[in-house]
């Protein structure tokens, strides 16, 4: 009879992962969590029981092979471990870094949950992609025969490299235009580095160089080229993924006060600053302390109040007008606020900021809030309560309540947009109302998780693929890498199963 694997309860390193103090932390912009040694890598990949219908796959957007991955790191092979990662994800580590494991995907799926704490997969993925740099890891030759077609990606975020990586792998010609000095998108600039260490973007990027995907960057498609200009250079498809970027706005009095920013636009604007090394001291923001405001309950909300914490504030007021059970946001990041001395104020909502005599914001009048029935979102309306009315005093505020898709190429270049204001496509194929023009990601579809962004990109990548070889049945990446692998898979390991039980019998 088949042995049941042994279930070791706990994960290394701590729960949920380990990390540094954050008494410490909050004076620098270093990583957060701190990686696996070599040795604490194998011992938790060994806490994988190698389920035959895994259901971490299952939840994974992009389906990374995490038992072939777990199977190749417990046997201390991290260089095959490394190659199974990227077959279907070419950002490991940086989705390792950001993703929401536990919030709904991977590790929140994992069969572990069940009688203890799941499998760190997030945390195995970092290790690989940083094992890669300590070990000046170079890409293996692509063992694929060229096809002849090329192809232009407008936007270098996650959506765009994860396309590239799968068109390249057909054989196709890739060649992404990026309007900012570096690729990675809002993995690189929208991400501040103790949320995303820069040097796993900065080298699943090189990654993708080495294996042949050209990248221009500082061109601008819409202003430096049009779309026509890339048919006239010879490429025969273009696929947009050039993200979110316009910002929603609170829409309430006194919102354009000096003191009062987008909390996307002031990530951007820093993380800027210190990749390129350049003074804080030089950005139009007020950087000199004081009382922050951050509006909002997502990813960007939180990031932006462990920014403000690292820039000196003396307080910082996370206000949400849902209690912190609706806030979006993933929750090992709420908890990671909470620590850094962050303070969240649920069911309250600025209406009004107010000025002093030079023009910059001093207090917030705010409203609470009562929760009532579900909205079109499923979540409970919130419902300003008359007479609630109070004044915080304020030196800053950061708005972070979402963005909508880029529409500066969708105007330069009449293409249809949807009910959401992002590029309109067909669904089955991803084209947009320009024919051989695709859009994939944020563009379309608003703000998203960056490995649902990549997902996206890959689904389209594998439709101008078929475009452009001429082929008449769609292959769907989600049937391909968990249906199609595991049911082989698991019919192998029943038959052997069934066939040792009944030798055992006799």
């Amino acid at each position: 009879m088949k042995t049941m694997p042994k279930l070791i309860p706990k994960r290394v390193g701590g729960w949920p992962y380990p990390e540094r103090p954050p008494e410490i932390r909050i004076k620098d912009f270093d990583p957060i969590t701190l990686n696996y040694t070599p040795e604490q890598a194998i011992e938790e990949a060994k806490r994988c029981i190698l389920c035959p219908l895994p259901a971490c796959v299952k939840a994974c957007p992009v389906k990374v092979d995490v038992p072939g991955m777990m199977r190749a790191v417990a046997s201390g092979n991290f260089a095959e471990g490394a190659k199974v990662l990227r077959e279907t994800n070419c950002l490991g580590g940086t989705t390792g870094s950001v993703c929401p494991q536990l919030g709904g995907l991977c590790e929140a799926s994992c069969v572990l949950n069940k009688t203890g704490e799941p499998v760190a997969i997030g945390m195995i993925q970092k290790f690989l992609i940083y094992w890669e740099i300590q070990n000046n890891v170079k890409p293996e030759r692509l063992n694929v025969k060229p096809t002849g077609h090329s192809i232009a990606i407008i936007g270098a975020g996650p959506a765009g490299l994860a396309a590239a990586d799968l068109l390249l792998r057909y054989g196709h010609d890739v060649t992404i235009f990026e309007a900012m000095p570096e690729a990675g998108g809002t993995a690189l600039y929208g991400i501040p580095s103790f949320h995303l260490d820069k040097r796993l973007i900065k080298h699943e990027v090189n990654y993708l160089k080495e294996m042949g995907v050209k990248i221009k960057t500082n061109t601008m498609v819409g202003r430096d080229l049009r779309i026509k200009d890339l048919f006239n250079m010879g490429f025969e498809a273009v696929l947009i993924t050039t993200g979110p970027s316009e910002v929603i706005r609170l829409n309430v009095p006194g919102e354009d006060l000096k003191g009062v920013y987008s909390a996307y636009s002031f990530l951007i604007d820093i993380n800027k600053a210190l990749l390129e090394n350049r003074s804080l001291s030089s950005l139009p923001y007020k950087l000199d302390g004081g009382r922050y405001i951050i509006v909002g309950g997502g990813d960007t909300a939180y990031d932006a109040a462990k920014m403000a914490i690292r820039l000196g504030a003396s307080e910082v007021i996370i206000m949400y007008r849902r209690t912190e059970k609706e806030m979006p946001g993933y929750w090992l990041s709420r908890e990671e606020v909470k620590k850094e001395g962050v303070k969240i104020m649920p069911l309250t909502v600025p209406i009004k900021f107010i000025g002093n005599e030079n023009g910059w914001v001093k207090q917030a009048e705010c409203i609470k809030m009562k929760l009532g029935e579900p909205d079109a979102s499923g979540r409970p309306r919130p419902i300003p309560i008359p007479g609630s009315n109070f004044i915080v005093d304020v030196d800053v505020v950061l708005i972070a309540i979402g963005r909508r898709p880029n529409k500066y190429l969708a105007e330069v270049e009449g293409l249809k947009l949807n009910e959401h204001g992002g590029i309109a496509i067909n669904p089955e194929t991803y084209e947009t109302s320009i024919p051989r023009v695709y859009a994939a990601g944020d563009v379309v579809t608003g703000e998203t998780l960056v490995v649902k962004a990549m997902a996206e990109g890959r689904k389209a990548a594998q439709r101008i693929h078929e475009m452009l070889m001429g082929l008449t049945e769609r292959v769907n990446l989600d049937k391909k890498y968990y249906d199609e692998r595991y049911s082989v898979r698991f019919k192998t390991t029943s038959a052997l199963s069934t066939s040792l039980q009944a030798r055992e019998s006799h």
